[in-house]
């Protein structure tokens, strides 16, 4: 059966720029690409002196966490969600779904009024409430109602925490796998994947600002934010659990900073060839190219020059069955 891989993010294109991310690795492999639904897209603020709610959909951020004393009027303590919204593809006949990915840019961030620091919430365990998000159902359109969706027992709640989407406070890209969570969509006939923004502490009422931003599509800088499809043929495998019989493949750490230790065992002596993509699918670099001896072999990758990303290895072996595993780049 074919594969894809989806890797969700928040940006709206033209249909003429979206068609440059459709690159093949090789006759049995293609990246494609989606967006986010820039109407849709925005954070929900809760005002505290004022009592009340107000949505925001059409700035260049998605704000989550409390603004402490707002840099507008005096607010102290106001909290704010964020919301993003993806149409579901059609999977091409013939393809089944690997795995998703959102991909999200993070480019302000608040701790104690400090930017570049990552929220502290001045509480009994604060320093592990991380930013984490929710799967929700919050239809075709972003009102105030949604506050709570996200929250247990709230009917637009589908699964809530799936997994922490930032934990530092310098600017760059964030990523979480939410394979399942997109597969409940598709397996419930639903025509959006929908997801909150939030941290588990709405407020420390501390004064002070505890918030992470996210670019939203309205922001100039497009190229931050690319999603990518993987197709894969019936010969080639994706991913950490698929391995051809011919060798066995390991990757570690990953996610990874520096040097990535590539190690793979041969059954017998073959001529291999080792690649690095970036996520449009073009080859960053030739790791390895000849004939390899046979049992274990190690290769240590420089990744320090590369930026925080998700990159593709492609190993081949010649005559014989190739793989192909995912990396996450982090600063």
């Amino acid at each position: 059966m074919k594969k894809v891989i989806f890797l969700f993010s928040i940006l709206i294109i033209s249909a003429s720029f979206f068609s440059l991310f459709i690159i093949p690795l090789s006759a049995d492999t293609i990246i494609d690409s989606v967006y986010s639904d820039h109407i849709l897209d925005g954070c929900i603020m809760f005002r505290q002196s004022l009592q009340s709610f107000m949505v925001d959909n059409y700035t260049y951020g998605m704000g989550t966490g409390d603004w402490g004393i707002s840099m507008i009027e005096p607010d102290p303590n106001s909290r704010m969600r964020s919301y993003i919204s993806f149409e579901l593809p059609q999977i091409p006949d013939g393809y089944e779904l690997d795995s998703v990915y959102v991909r999200l840019y993070q480019y302000y961030c608040l701790g104690n009024d400090v930017e570049n620091v990552f929220p502290i919430w001045n509480v009994p365990g604060g320093d592990t409430m991380f930013c984490i998000m929710d799967h929700i159902d919050y239809g075709d359109e972003l009102d105030v109602s949604d506050w709570t969706k996200g929250d247990p027992g709230d009917t637009g709640t589908l699964h809530t925490n799936i997994g922490i989407i930032s934990d530092i406070g310098e600017d760059g890209y964030r990523f979480l796998d939410i394979t399942d969570y997109v597969l409940y969509d598709y397996n419930n006939i639903k025509d959006k994947t929908q997801y909150r923004i939030r941290f588990p502490i709405e407020t420390d009422w501390d004064y002070l600002g505890d918030l992470t931003n996210f670019s939203t599509s309205n922001s100039a800088v497009v190229n931050h934010r690319p999603l990518i499809f993987i197709y894969c043929t019936s010969n080639a495998s994706i991913g950490d659990n698929i391995i051809p019989e011919v060798f066995n493949i390991s990757l570690y750490p990953n996610p990874v900073k520096s040097e990535l230790i590539c190690k793979f065992s041969m059954v017998k002596k073959e001529e291999v060839e080792v690649s690095l993509f970036n996520i449009k699918g073009q080859k960053m670099k030739n790791v390895l190219n000849r004939f390899v001896r046979a049992g274990d072999n190690i290769l240590t990758i420089d990744m320090k020059c590369l930026n925080e990303s998700i990159y593709l290895l492609k190993v081949d072996v010649k005559n014989s069955n190739s793989v192909i595993k995912k990396i996450v780049k982090i600063n």
